[in-house]
């Protein structure tokens, strides 16, 4: 019988100390020995420190880095005097890491849906009352935008694309994970870091920056909305969400932006040139858009808007600006 304990101490150092659901993902794609390896990789270890601390040989322990690596357990940490390595480190990363991995098994994919609707539904609602910040934000799609200060480049993703020294893609883990087929999969976006590991392991390809501009484009197209890291600078994702299985919403849009902070920007709507078409409506993922305008006309909720633009590129009266409601200060550093 597997010992638990290794796998509840690997859930607890990701946050989930009281999770039944994170150590049985644990247990599922990593044996007892490379669990305990893992715990050995923290803090970050050479494998000579690693194989000491587990009793492996060096040539066993490699084998097993080099399994673990595939598997999106165990992380490399490059530097002048040696290779360390380090086990995964938060959520985030073991969501999106593991059910990339080649060859997944869909038994494992299953156990992320049952997360979903169980552990991970329970810990938003503990959470959307608290002081919580959020780690996604949504940015505009590349629309002429005319705010009082700069779009400055962490706020426009083909900014971030050019002033990126390495882009790949991967499939969407999100999507991944809930079979959806509807809409494009190969769409999450990797940059520097990221892109290199994403090559590295197998679970991304290399992109041209002239290729990720036009992969936005058709992003925006499709109607998914741009995300990436809430900080300040360049981050290491673009994400193109979905309205269906994306984590960034959260499972209650009351409160979205408890989860994901908005961009600084917020559409307008000017009832002359609108044509009541409904296209902006169909296409907004967080009900704020009514038609109860004037002679039907569109009418954006200022709450419920996150700015992220998916309503203007297909409107036929051109009739959505957007206005800059925050300075930039509102983004932590």
């Amino acid at each position: 019988m597997a010992d638990m304990s290794v796998y509840q101490q690997l859930a607890a150092d990701l946050g989930f100390t009281e999770s039944k659901m994170i150590p049985k993902m644990f247990a599922f794609i990593a044996d007892e020995n490379e669990a305990k390896l893992m715990l050995a990789a923290s803090p970050p270890a050479t494998i000579e420190e690693i194989a000491e601390k587990t009793g492996f040989t060096v040539e066993k322990a490699q084998s097993m880095v080099d399994t673990l690596f595939k598997k999106g357990l165990i992380f490399k940490s490059k530097k002048p005097d040696a290779t360390r390595y380090y086990k995964v480190r938060h959520f985030l990363q073991f969501h999106d890491a593991t059910v990339l991995t080649p060859g997944v098994d869909q038994a494992y994919l299953d156990l992320w849906k049952e997360f979903e609707s169980t552990e991970q539904r329970a810990f938003q609602d503990m959470i959307k009352d608290q002081d919580f910040r959020q780690g996604m934000r949504v940015v505009p799609v590349n629309v002429t935008i005319e705010p009082q200060n700069q779009v400055l480049a962490f706020e426009d993703v083909k900014k971030m694309v050019e002033e990126a020294g390495a882009v790949a893609v991967t499939n969407c883990s999100c999507r991944t994970i809930h079979g959806i087929t509807d809409v494009p999969l190969e769409v999450c976006m990797q940059l520097n870091k990221a892109a290199d590991y994403a090559l590295e392991r197998g679970t991304g390809r290399a992109l041209t920056k002239a290729e990720a501009v036009e992969m936005l484009k058709m992003c925006e197209e499709e109607g998914l909305v741009h995300c990436v890291e809430n900080k300040y600078g360049l981050g290491h994702v673009i994400c193109n969400c979905d309205n269906v299985a994306c984590a960034n919403w959260g499972h209650d849009r009351a409160y979205v932006k408890k989860f994901t902070a908005p961009s600084r920007f917020r559409a307008e709507v000017e009832p002359g040139l609108c044509t009541a078409c409904e296209t902006c409506a169909d296409r907004c993922f967080f009900d704020a858009v009514a038609m109860d305008g004037p002679d039907g006309t569109a009418v954006i909720d200022a709450e419920k808007c996150m700015g992220c633009g998916i309503c203007v590129p297909t409107c036929p009266g051109d009739a959505i600006t957007y206005e800059e409601i925050r300075q930039r200060e509102f983004i932590p550093e």
